[in-house]
Order: structure tokens, then C-alpha cells, then sequence
């Protein structure tokens, strides 16, 4: 699997993509960023904050509830702002 941080999230776990084995227990959105929150100490401060975090499977924007497969690109990146 891969997994790619945008923005400030890159310095958050010092690398810009990852490559990783999806983990058994890594069935959703949710398990990964709590697996990846266990890398990545400091994107464990962040992902837990309500909507902090925005995330793409395979290019289509979805919810911390959607499954997972080994073969997905899975995008992390902050909400963005205007002004």
C-alpha cells in the first residue's frame, strides 16, 4: 500500500510517501491512521482532532469508515483554507 502525506503533514512524519504492508487489523481509514498515528508520533497529535485530517482511496475523497485493500493509494492531507 501505498501512502502519501500532502503539505504540512510531510514534515509532521518527515517523508512525503511510504510504502507499507496494509497490517490484518487495517480493515479502514480509520485503523490505518490509527497505525500510522503509532509511526508517526507526531501525526497522532493531529489525527484525532476532529476533521483535521481529509484522506483519498485511490483518488476518491471518502470517510474515516471506508475499507481498505493492500493494493489502495490511500492520501492524507490537512482541510484546506482560503483567504
Amino acid at each position: 500500500m501505498r501512502i502519501a502525506y500532502f503539505s504540512w503533514l510531510r514534515a509532521k512524519t518527515g517523508t512525503a510517501s511510504e510504502q507499507i504492508d496494509l497490517p490484518q487489523n487495517c480493515n479502514t481509514v480509520n485503523d490505518l491512521i490509527d497505525y500510522l498515528s503509532g509511526r508517526h508520533p507526531a501525526l497522532a497529535e493531529i489525527a484525532t482532532a476532529q476533521g483535521s485530517l481529509r484522506y483519498t482511496v485511490n483518488r476518491r475523497y471518502v470517510e474515516k469508515s471506508h475499507p481498505l485493500t493492500a493494493t489502495d493509494e490511500v492520501v492524507l492531507f490537512p482541510p484546506v483554507t482560503g483567504g
